[in-house]
């Protein structure tokens, strides 16, 4: 079953779902510090829709991955301390997507890719991950797509980021993993679906500190691009 938030101005339209107005990145708790510049940074969510949110209330959690495999890691949110990520060139400044540095010779990335075809809503919800490998081209922060006011991470389709609450054995314990959940358009007309049960979100940039490269690895931060950023997302 798929909540749909609406878009864009209502239009007649007839459906059994509840349609509740976008908040985008007007959240609950709009940063008001003023904007930095930085190379590296935290993900912190903003719940957009506090009637969606879960209980206890995961606002101003912050993004960080757990270990589900070989070099694999689902994206999750934590109440403590979020995974230091970047934005970097894919082989040619031209291209960026979201990277990460965990200490060792490879580099991890920030991937949306599609679920598996038996996962529950596995047509309009991506798998959200923390993986080995260059970064995925199409994935960003910036305040422009989506039309924000402040950054915010982007995908490299229109959507939003939803988080759910799960117990999976993969896990060991209970997660939140982090979901992008793509828009669907209803006769020229663009909603929002947000899984029941999970949170919409965006997921904004705190400032952090690059950490070194560490000795023998087959990546550089040559490409590291600066972006904007909150000294304190949940200051405001």
């Amino acid at each position: 079953m798929i909540l749909f938030l609406l878009l864009l101005p209502l239009a007649a339209l007839s459906t059994s779902h509840p349609l509740h107005p976008t908040l985008h990145r007007k959240s609950p708790t709009t940063p008001s510090t003023t904007l930095q510049w930085t190379q590296a940074f935290t993900l912190i969510a903003n719940v957009t829709n506090p009637s969606l949110d879960l209980n206890p209330s995961i606002n101003h959690f912050q993004l960080t991955g757990i270990h589900i495999g070989a070099g694999l890691s689902t994206a999750v949110l934590t109440a403590t301390t979020g995974r230091i990520l970047y934005e970097n060139g894919t082989g040619t400044p031209q291209t960026t997507g979201i990277a990460s540095d965990l200490g060792g010779v490879y580099p991890y990335s920030l991937t949306i890719t599609p679920l598996p075809a038996d996962e529950p809503d596995a047509d309009y919800v991506d798998y959200v991950g923390i993986d080995i490998g260059t970064a995925q081209d199409g994935i960003g922060v910036d305040s422009i797509s989506g039309g924000g006011e402040w950054p915010a991470l982007f995908g490299p389709e229109r959507g939003t980021f939803v988080v759910c609450y799960e117990e999976k054995p993969a896990y060991g314990r209970p997660q939140y993993p982090v979901r992008f959940a793509r828009e669907r358009v209803v006769d020229g007309v663009a909603y929002q679906q947000i899984p029941l049960g999970c949170a919409p979100i965006v997921l904004v940039p705190q400032c952090a500190e690059l950490e070194a490269v560490e000795p023998g690895a087959v990546y550089n931060h040559d490409f590291v691009r600066s972006v904007r950023c909150f000294e304190d997302v949940g200051g405001g």
